[in-house]
Order: C-alpha cells, then sequence, then structure tokens
C-alpha cells in the first residue's frame, strides 16, 4: 500500500480549493473539539472564512493598484537582469503541486504537537496553508540533491525553528498589545526571523537620540497635522507620489490614491471581523488545552495576513517599493530588480511595525535593513529557486525566482545543504539540522527556566 498515493489522493482536492476552504474547516472542527457547539463552531468557521476573505478581496485590490505602478517604475529605471521575479503565488502553486507536500504536512503537524508536548512551543499552528515555504525549501534541497529523505528533513528541521520564532513573536506580546489580537501567533514560514531582527534593531533605535521615542505614527501624524494623518488621506499622499514616481498620466494618479486610500480604509475593517470570530474559538481552544497540558496557555497560529490592514504596515509597503527598486541597481551583484513580488512585501512589514511601535521613521530603517539583507541573500536564492521552477516545468522566463523568497532566510540554510550534498550526505544534513535545532531547543529550555522562576517570583510576592 502506498501511504503516500493515498495521502496525495486525499490532499490534493483539497488543497486545491484554497486557504480559505481550510481556513473555514480547521476553524469549525476545532470549534467542535473545543465544544463550542455545532451551530457555532459552524457560524465562527464561516465568520473567520469571510474575515480573511474580505482581507484577501481588499488585499487584492491594493495589490492590483500598486502592481502597475510598481512596474512602471521597475522599467524605468529598470536594466538587465539575470533572473525575473515572477511573485510569491506561483512558488505557493509549485508546492502544493508537488508530491513531497503531503508528507511535509503530515510532518510538520506531528512536530507541532510534539513541541507542545514537550513544552517546546507555545503556538498550535492552525495556518496549514503558509507550509507552502517549508516545501519550497525542500523542493530546493530536492533538485540540488535528488534525495527525499534530505529534503523531508531539511522541511521538518526548519518546522521546528519557525515555531520558536513565532513563539518569541508572539511572547514579545506584539500580536495584541500593538495589533490587538489576543491569544494570537502569526505564522507563515522563515519569514518570521525578521520578528526577531525588528524587536533587536527597535532596541538599538531606543538608545539614539532622534529615534528613541515612537513619535511619527499615523496617529501621531493626524493629532499634529490633522486630517493628513487619517489612513485615506494618507493613502492617498503615497499613491499621487507613487504615481508621479512611475510617470503616470493625471488620471491613473488619482486613481492609485483613490486604491490605496480605500486600501487603508477597509483593510482595518477586515481584519476586525476576524478577530470578533476568532475571541471565542481562541479563548475555547486555551482553556481546552490548558485542561489537557497542565494549565499550558497557547497561542493559536494565524496568518499575518490579518494584521496587514494597519496603516504604517501599508504606508511602509509603498514607500519602500522604489527603495527595493533602487537597492537592486547599488548592490553589486543583485541578479534580479523585484517586480511581481514588491506589493506583497507588507507580509514581512508586519513583523517590523510592531517592535518599532508604528513610528514611520524607525520603521522606515527597520525595513530598509531588512531591504538590504534580502537582496544580498536574492543573489544566493534566485539559481535555488530557478530549480525549482525548472524542475516543475515552467518555461518562457529566462530564470524564474520571486522576491518574496529572498526574505525567507530559511532558504539560505536549506541552499547551502543542499549545495554541499555531495560532501555532507544525508547523515551530514541531518547533523546540521539536528545541530540547529538543539540550539533552538536549548534556547527555549533556557526561557521556560527563566519564566518558571519569574512566576516563581511573582507568587512569593
Amino acid at each position: 500500500m502506498d501511504i503516500g498515493a493515498i495521502f496525495e489522493t486525499v490532499m490534493t482536492p483539497i488543497l486545491n480549493l484554497g486557504p480559505l476552504f481550510m481556513i473555514f474547516v480547521v476553524f469549525t472542527v476545532i470549534g467542535l473539539v473545543v465544544r463550542l457547539g455545532i451551530v457555532r463552531s459552524i457560524r465562527n468557521g464561516l465568520m473567520i472564512a469571510v474575515g480573511f476573505q474580505g482581507v484577501y478581496i481588499i488585499v487584492d485590490f491594493f495589490l492590483a493598484g500598486v502592481g502597475p505602478a510598481a512596474t512602471a517604475l521597475t522599467e524605468r529605471f529598470g536594466g538587465v537582469f539575470t533572473y525575473t521575479d515572477i511573485g510569491w503565488g506561483a512558488f505557493a502553486a509549485f508546492a502544493w503541486g508537488h508530491p513531497i507536500a503531503y508528507p511535509i504536512v503530515a510532518i510538520s503537524i506531528g512536530i507541532n504537537l510534539v513541541m507542545i508536548v514537550l513544552n517546546l512551543t507555545d503556538t498550535l499552528n492552525l495556518n496549514v496553508w503558509d507550509y507552502w515555504e517549508a516545501i519550497i525549501a525542500a523542493m530546493m534541497v530536492l533538485a540540488l540533491t535528488n534525495s527525499w529523505p534530505a529534503a523531508l528533513i531539511v522541511a521538518g528541521g526548519l518546522g521546528w525553528i519557525n515555531l520558536m520564532l513565532t513563539d518569541f513573536f508572539a511572547n514579545q506580546g506584539y500580536p495584541e498589545k500593538f495589533y490587538g489580537f489576543p491569544n494570537i501567533a502569526f505564522y507563515q514560514g522563515t519569514n518570521l526571523w525578521w520578528g526577531i531582527f525588528a524587536h533587536y534593531v527597535a532596541r538599538a533605535l531606543d538608545k539614539l537620540p532622534f529615534t528613541s521615542s515612537a513619535k511619527f505614527t499615523p496617529e501621531y501624524v493626524q493629532e499634529r497635522f490633522g486630517a493628513i494623518g487619517e489612513p485615506a488621506v494618507l493613502g492617498g499622499l503615497i499613491g499621487a507620489l507613487m504615481g508621479i514616481g512611475a510617470g503616470f498620466w493625471w488620471g491613473d494618479i488619482v486613481m492609485l490614491s483613490i486604491q490605496l486610500a480605500t486600501a487603508l480604509v477597509l483593510l482595518p475593517m477586515m481584519s476586525g471581523i476576524v478577530m470578533q470570530a476568532l475571541v471565542p474559538v481562541s479563548e475555547a481552544a486555551a482553556e481546552f488545552m490548558q485542561a489537557r497540558t497542565k494549565g499550558k496557555q497557547l497561542f493559536i497560529g494565524v496568518d499575518p495576513a490579518i494584521a496587514v490592514g494597519h496603516t504604517s504596515v501599508l504606508a511602509i509597503t509603498a514607500l519602500m517599493v522604489p527603495f527595493m527598486i533602487l537597492l537592486a541597481f547599488i548592490i553589486p551583484g543583485t541578479v534580479m530588480v523585484p517586480l511581481a513580488d514588491l506589493p506583497a512585501l507588507l507580509f514581512f512589514w508586519v513583523f517590523a511595525a510592531a517592535p518599532n511601535k508604528g513610528d514611520m521613521l524607525r520603521l522606515f530603517i527597520t525595513a530598509l535593513l531588512m531591504g538590504i539583507i534580502a537582496t544580498v541573500s536574492g543573489i544566493f536564492i534566485a539559481p535555488w529557486a530557478n530549480n525549482v521552477a525548472q524542475m516543475m516545468g515552467v518555461e518562457g522566463v529566462t530564470g524564474a525566482t520571486a522576491t518574496f523568497l529572498n526574505f525567507e532566510q530559511g532558504f539560505l540554510l536549506a541552499g547551502a545543504l543542499g549545495e554541499n550534498f555531495q560532501s555532507l550526505g544525508v547523515i551530514g544534513v541531518t547533523a546540521v539540522m539536528v545541530v540547529v535545532c538543539a540550539i533552538a531547543a536549548a534556547i527555549r529550555v533556557r526561557y521556560n527556566i527563566n519564566r518558571r522562576k519569574a512566576l516563581a517570583v511573582a507568587a512569593a510576592d
């Protein structure tokens, strides 16, 4: 009996239905498991799916507006590069279209449950769709080595690390304190390490005189300068500047301003719908898990898409478009210019906005540093991404990659292991991943010890 073939037969139709189907089913089932009742479980599952559908619609609307401006900016200031940015959506399709996806989903879920039992994670991840990043990492290894064991080991190790990165951001309180989502963690591939990066950059900025306090937030601008800080006006201004830079006709500039203003106004509303439906599910799930894990409180891992509607995230997304293009020209050795994925980088700025409390100056400094690191990473990642595209039969593109992948630092590890497979072998790859995961586990154990000491001191007081 071919277990992989059976798993593929069962999962392919489900995964082909996309993330909304999984969101509805997963949250409905969770509601039933934590005893919310049939009607409330279905209702909450529907409302969470409705909210995410709204988020995706507005994000697509936002991308549709920013995309042509980014393309025009690229063409206006562009040149000849080796690789073409075909967008993260293409690579997500590659991931779910390859049979290695199915064992990786099973392995990732299993690792999550084991880590909960061992108290090595505080997150119960429900964002199954975003396992596609780990799948792409495995496909990079597979394309370089033709070794399924090595590919699965790398994907499993990244799943282990990703949960610990998720915990760091959630335990800092960023999803709740900044975005207003209690008991929630953001889970989305190895871009999670940017939360740690931004956290420590923010600490450094705290010590500089001009950035020591978070002043230049959209709220501050609105209070100080009136309507100019309102989401609609801020979006309109950024849209106008982008349109002018792209060389648009004045009518198109106005329409771009309207599109960005619309996105900044409506996205928070859609996120609010998701949150209203998530609260009873997350509270019931937390109580359910506490009763079965000796009082342990768990975060529910969801797609950070629910946070992209924050004004500072959308604003820095638009502001970083020309700077990402500029970095492609001034950093030596760059092999691609950002194109399809430029607007989609808002999923990374989510992790930078919270540690900087929405301050646009601090956020811009952090985002620029992220952009520099990602651009340099792309020099190495692009060939590996192109291997995946070729393996999946992409034709008519001279080198296919995605700017989104440049920000996924786990691909550097996956690609390096694949490149050195001849000397490492499966045993060597396993050893490297074990060491990396062990280091992460040791940091987590130290965190557990310190947390227990803090609780003991608090109880004594």
